[in-house]
């Protein structure tokens, strides 16, 4: 199952890369929880994939040139986390952290989304 699991979440990577947000919300179950911590510019702790939209919509006004590459991934279970980072201009200044996207998937949908970050001091204030 983790295998299925990996492909899932990397198809999720493929789509955002792409710039194809249905194709990422596509991966999700309805009542999905998400979490990004608040001091990021697009931090917010929702639930449901309808809420998750405005995550994206967030991420989009708040972000220029955003760029996230994952490194690797790591599959066990029921979990699969991408390891990576994201760089781009926000509050007109270039900003790169480092991250950890923990996803956990249930019945062949993404059921949780957290993300750990190591944030520069840019975005500390």
């Amino acid at each position: 199952m983790a295998d299925g699991n990996l492909e899932l979440v990397q198809g999720a990577y493929e789509a955002f890369g792409r710039g194809d947000i249905p194709g990422v919300l596509g991966i999700l179950s309805d009542d999905v929880k998400w979490s990004v911590p608040e001091f990021l510019p697009q931090g917010m702790r929702v639930q449901g994939r309808d809420a998750v939209v405005g995550f994206f919509e967030n991420l989009g006004s708040t972000w220029e040139n955003l760029n996230v590459d994952v490194d690797d991934f790591v599959a066990s279970g029921d979990r699969v986390c991408a390891i990576g980072s994201a760089s781009g201009t926000t509050g007109g200044a270039q900003v790169t952290y480092g991250f950890v996207h923990a996803w956990t998937v249930r019945d062949g949908a993404a059921a949780r989304f957290d993300e750990y970050v190591d944030p520069p001091p840019e975005l500390l204030g």
